[in-house]
């Protein structure tokens, strides 16, 4: 043990603590697995929007607007309710309306039957990622952000798998279609469920927290605590903590119009070419495919010491794919699509774990922030700029607007301050 270890630990502790390690790895996979499910098939209706458009009838700024409000600002409510009582419960329940609303979604045809759909689904998404976010992180407190990466990674894996597979059932047999899938979602959450369990371990009436000591050779040891008796009470503090709120949130917003609307960009710019729902669920799995992957180079590669340089510099390799989309076309455009998502996916995980290593105390509004409502406001924004060229049919000046957006998050990220 290093000498500038200072916690005692008991030897019958050792076995206690291989366990909470174990236990908090297979957690932590679990979680992952059902990010996987949940991002899967709330991403079906990623290639699906100007075919909801032609069958609803309704502008294309509503539709990205309910579901934008309804998945992302949402977030921020259900993580108050889980900062201030036990939530657990909306992992799974959440998760399982949204499966069921969006597999009904061609079974009706009016436009208020869609906003229904859309908000309980989008709903059913927020209360499940703060939470999700929340435990994950708690699995590995000493490698916080490569534990947020997991999780993301099996999220941004999910959003490339659903794209490809809804656009070829539509194509196919239409959105009527789409209600096969819900016996397939609510089967892979069940076995999820039932496979997963909480990291709670215990010593005699003590929980075990893990906590990293100090040095170069350090070991990790566990730290007795009493367990606490209830839930800190939610505080937005002085006006120096709402500022620093404030520049989270618009950091990640800025980030998001990119990584958000590209592929909403791409769906409206390919069908506007004549492509199938299946084309463009393949080209929008290039760009999600590479978030997921982005995410697993961060677990892998990224260490505290280079979490600033992730947050600001990585994502400005971006911005030269992100100005030459619109001249691409095939593989190139499949290459630029994943070189993109690629970039933004190592950032995002980073970006999510330094929000909770700001705020310790309210995780999962902070969690909220980062995956929430700054993908409310980015997505608005990108939804907006979309509806416009999709009205004028040229969208050359979208992909400007993103990489813009993508400079201008990395100016915002230098000013956060070095968390702890």
């Amino acid at each position: 043990m290093s000498s500038l270890d200072t916690t005692i630990r008991a030897p019958d502790e050792t076995p206690a603590f291989a366990r909470s390690v174990q236990g908090g790895t297979f957690a932590l996979f679990v979680l992952s697995g059902m990010h996987f499910v949940v991002d899967t098939v709330a991403s079906q209706v990623t290639p699906l929007w100007p075919t909801l458009k032609e069958h609803y009838q309704v502008p294309t700024f509503w539709m990205l607007c309910v579901w934008g409000l309804a998945s992302s600002f949402s977030q921020l409510g259900f993580a108050m309710i889980g900062d201030r009582a036990a939530s657990r419960w909306l992992v799974w329940l959440g998760p399982a309306t949204c499966c069921v609303c969006l597999g009904c979604l061609g079974l009706f045809d009016h436009f208020l039957a869609l906003g229904f759909l859309l908000t309980m689904a989008g709903m059913g998404i927020a209360a499940f990622h703060p939470e999700g976010a929340t435990l994950s992180g708690n699995c590995w407190p000493n490698a916080r952000s490569r534990a947020v990466s997991i999780f993301a990674m099996g999220g941004f894996l999910g959003q490339s798998v659903g794209p490809p597979c809804s656009g070829w059932i539509v194509d196919h047999y239409g959105l009527r279609a789409l209600t096969g899938g819900i016996a397939i979602g609510l089967a892979l959450m069940i076995v999820m469920r039932l496979a997963y369990r909480p990291v709670t371990p215990t010593v005699g009436s003590k929980k075990l927290i893990p906590i990293a000591s100090e040095g170069k050779h350090s070991e990790t040891s566990c730290l007795e605590t009493s367990p606490p008796t209830d839930r800190p009470r939610l505080r937005f503090g002085s006006a120096s903590r709402r500022s620093l709120m404030l520049l989270l949130l618009l950091a990640g917003a800025s980030r998001v119009i990119a990584a958000s609307g590209v592929p909403i960009a791409l769906a409206y710019w390919l069908k506007s070419l004549k492509c199938s729902e299946t084309e463009i669920g393949w080209m929008q799995s290039a760009f999600l495919g590479g978030i997921g992957l982005g995410g697993l180079l961060c677990a892998i590669i990224v260490r505290p010491r280079l979490e600033r340089l992730v947050l600001w510099f990585v994502p400005l390799l971006s911005v030269p794919c992100l100005l030459a989309m619109p001249s691409l076309q095939g593989l190139w455009l499949s290459a630029a699509s994943l070189a993109t998502g690629l970039l933004l996916g190592m950032a995002q995980p980073v970006f999510i774990s330094y929000g909770q290593q700001l705020f310790p105390e309210t995780q999962r509004v902070a969690s909220s922030i980062t995956m929430g409502l700054s993908w409310g406001i980015g997505g608005a924004i990108a939804a907006a700029l979309i509806d416009f060229c999709d009205r004028r049919q040229s969208f050359d000046i979208v992909f400007v607007a993103f990489a813009a957006a993508v400079v201008v998050s990395s100016v915002l990220c230098v000013l956060l301050p070095k968390a702890k």
